[in-house]
């Protein structure tokens, strides 16, 4: 299957590139009326060298693609520090609402704060967000995992994503990477400040 697929994108990037390459496809892009998962752009933009026959995965492309989270996952991995080896077990928390009550976990990723939930158009995710980051810290069985917050967050920005429409209280702040950063790291160090039961130092990170 993945031979067929590799076969079927190397047949045909150039009609993929000229068609997302077209301005009524950037134009309808830039004005948010074509709905595209958030990665999508990412791997349009570089189907060139997708296509090729000896592609592999930059570390770009791995942090950049988009699969749902089904419960926790756990990864375990050796990294050496100052001559001292540490065992590591990351608990991924995975998205959707649903799993909410059971995603409890040392890596949070945020879940694409300046968009609506797909299963509650009426909810946007950076409330939902912050409201399960406020349960990971409050939750007792967690007190000796260590919280780290990841989003892509400036790729957003720089798309032209506009924070006020989705968040009203961004207000009349300016839409610059940095104002959006620290709006939001001001809200989840607070939610964390108010409801971590370890008093543990969280890392906040922009994915890429």
């Amino acid at each position: 299957m993945t031979d067929i697929v590799a076969k079927t994108l190397a047949a045909s990037y150039d009609e993929i590139e000229e068609l997302w390459l077209h301005p009524v496809v950037k134009d309808l892009v830039a004005g948010n009326r074509l709905r595209l998962d958030e990665c999508a752009a990412f791997f349009l933009d570089n189907i060139r060298r997708i296509a090729q026959a000896d592609y592999s995965p930059t570390t770009d492309d791995i942090l950049h693609v988009r699969l749902q989270t089904l419960g926790v996952i756990e990864y375990s991995f050796e990294i050496s520090m100052a001559g001292v080896q540490y065992h590591w077990l990351l608990y991924d928390v995975g998205g959707a609402r649903g799993q909410a009550t059971t995603s409890m976990g040392a890596l949070f990723r945020g879940r694409a704060g300046l968009q609506y939930l797909e299963e509650d158009p009426r909810t946007n995710r950076i409330d939902d967000s912050l409201q399960l980051f406020t349960t990971i810290c409050s939750n007792k069985l967690l007190q000796k995992a260590t919280l780290v917050l990841t989003d892509l967050l400036k790729k957003k920005i720089q798309a032209g994503v506009k924070v006020r429409k989705y968040i009203s209280s961004f207000g009349d702040r300016p839409n610059t990477y940095e104002e959006v950063s620290e709006y939001f790291r001001a809200h989840f160090i607070q939610a964390h400040k108010r409801k971590d039961v370890s008093h543990r130092q969280p890392f906040l990170t922009d994915t890429v």
